[in-house]
């Protein structure tokens, strides 16, 4: 069985309600270029074996839902623990699975798949060439994104496969100095001269929720540089229906969520991820 992490005061439906008994809170130090402690717990039902569609819904920003009381008065590593008790035992789809999913499903409207930086489209039924779009591993492979958290969806995104390679390993930033630039997104130096790579306006939050999410199941952490980034991100790009239901939709493949999609000021409560 698994911990669902919508809260359980919230007003919208979940798609999976189950619960269990959380696991043993962490406390392994974070190392950001560390091998991930993460290890796939047993799945409370089995994958559907057909993808389910995605929903179709109107891009709009939502009120937040109400806070889970299982959260009451933590902050910082103590939050960190109870989210990551809630949230990190998740089946294992496997990359090819996740990826399918993606292409074919989760972020398939109609027969179309949308880049998240360029706004770039492609029609496909399946996993397009990789020369047309790619699949965007918000924290980077080579930063730690390996076995199961390679496959996890609540960081994968479609993306034209010249943004992914502009955006390639780099940290996320505001650029000041842009050397490419393409429907919002950006790439360049910051004003301390780091090479970034900075979103569109419309996808800022996703970024900074998925990562918030990927440093507490997988027990990585983000430097403060960044993290200061992502937190005004956070509140730049509010939390919309779309984010929900992608959520919802990857709830039932994963059997887990990303609760700081379900709840944004968690991210206020915790100084340093």
């Amino acid at each position: 069985m698994f911990i669902s992490s919508r809260p359980l005061s919230a007003t919208r439906p979940s798609t999976n309600p189950a619960s269990a008994p959380a696991s043993t809170a962490r406390v392994t130090p974070k190392a950001f270029s560390s091998v991930s402690t993460f290890e796939a717990g047993p799945s409370a039902k089995k994958a559907p074996t057909t993808p389910v569609p995605a929903p179709q819904v109107p891009v709009e920003d939502v009120p937040p839902s109400q806070p889970d009381p299982r959260y009451d008065g933590l902050k910082d590593q103590a939050l960190i623990n109870a989210l990551h008790d809630a949230v990190s035992k998740h089946k294992d789809l496997g990359y090819n699975q996740a990826r399918k999913i993606i292409f074919t499903a989760l972020d398939n409207h109609d027969g179309v798949v949308k880049c998240v930086y360029t706004g770039k489209e492609v029609t496909t039924n399946k996993i397009p060439n990789s020369n047309v779009m790619n699949t965007e591993h918000t924290w980077p492979q080579s930063k730690g994104a390996t076995g199961a958290a390679k496959a996890d969806l609540h960081h994968l995104f479609p993306t034209d496969s010249k943004a992914n390679s502009v955006r390639g390993n780099y940290p996320f930033g505001t650029v000041k100095n842009v050397k490419w630039e393409e429907n919002g997104a950006k790439f360049g130096t910051d004003e301390k001269g780091r090479t970034v790579f900075e979103p569109p306006d419309e996808h800022k939050g996703n970024v900074a929720r998925a990562l918030f999410y990927f440093s507490t199941v997988y027990n990585k952490h983000i430097p403060a540089d960044d993290e200061a980034v992502l937190k005004q991100w956070n509140q730049l790009d509010k939390v919309d229906a779309a984010e929900i239901a992608r959520n919802d939709a990857i709830e039932t493949y994963q059997q887990n969520r990303n609760p700081f999609v379900d709840d944004a000021s968690l991210a206020d409560r915790i100084a340093d991820f």
